[in-house]
């Protein structure tokens, strides 16, 4: 393997991890809006937004990312899953 197969696998990783913290942060934001929606009876156009968010963040994006770089997909995958499991027990089961 190769010295510069090695840094774009790094990087691969690293933009992995960005782009999955960013996710997790604004899916679990998301969440918490679809659960106020649904304790509040608000105007369904409220409730669209998060939904295309997390429609994105969990489904659309993941599969455009794994097509460029495994690596970098998998990094999302199990950062976002980590990280929105614990916002989810915090913001959302404590409330």
């Amino acid at each position: 393997m190769s010295f510069s197969a090695i840094i774009n696998y790094l990087l691969y990783a690293i933009s992995g991890f960005c782009f999955g913290i960013f996710a997790s942060r604004y899916s679990v934001l998301a969440a918490v809006k679809i659960k106020e929606f649904f304790s509040r009876k608000d105007n369904l156009s409220q409730l669209l937004l998060p939904l295309f968010f997390l429609a994105i963040s969990f489904f659309i994006f993941p599969l455009w990312f794994i097509t460029k770089t495994n690596v970098g997909g998998f990094i999302y995958y199990a950062i976002l899953l980590f990280f929105f499991s614990r916002g989810y027990n915090t913001y959302i089961k404590k409330r």
